[in-house]
């Protein structure tokens, strides 16, 4: 009997140490995550002044725009803003004007019963796309940065908008 209880014993023991196990992994797994990220974002300025002030899961994000626009002040030259972004991990391309854009460029002229100037290159807009994956604790966060030039290329808007992608 007495050696039924010792194996009884152990086997509880046992059981009982499993969770712990795994709640220590689980732990130290998180832990060293967060550390992960933190320390990329340590090397990031700009993306961690954006993170710092974006707390809640969101498209478009009017605090990270304000953190991008003290970095990249309306009216900076667009090399200038596409190498910061460069500098940050954001792989960036021009892109056509949006279609809703020259829609609404294009209903103007109509409306006014002006004709249409496809190449009057002040009012043409340049767009340039930039995004980059930055890993999270359960996940990546996808940042995407819009910029908008005018005819001289010195910025005239941004957007920000983060996706979360959780694993």
């Amino acid at each position: 009997m007495r050696k039924f209880v010792k194996i009884a014993i152990i086997i509880c023991l046992s059981v009982a140490a499993v969770p712990a196990v795994l709640f220590g992994y689980l732990w130290l797994w998180i832990w060293y995550h967060t550390a992960r990220v933190e320390s990329f974002y340590q090397g990031h300025r700009l993306l961690r002044e954006m993170r710092a002030v974006q707390k809640q899961s969101t498209g478009d994000s009017g605090p990270a725009r304000e953190a991008l626009l003290r970095t990249l002040p309306l009216g900076a030259d667009k090399e200038i803003a596409v190498a910061v972004l460069r500098r940050e991990g954001f792989g960036c391309q021009t892109i056509a004007e949006p279609i809703t854009h020259a829609r609404l460029r294009q209903r103007f002229i109509e409306a006014r019963g002006l004709t249409n100037i496809p190449n009057d290159s002040r009012t043409r807009k340049e767009c340039v796309d930039c995004q980059v994956e930055t890993q999270s604790v359960m996940g990546y966060d996808h940042w995407i940065v819009d910029l908008e030039f005018d005819a001289d290329k010195h910025l005239s808007d941004a957007g920000v908008a983060i996706l979360y992608i959780f694993l």
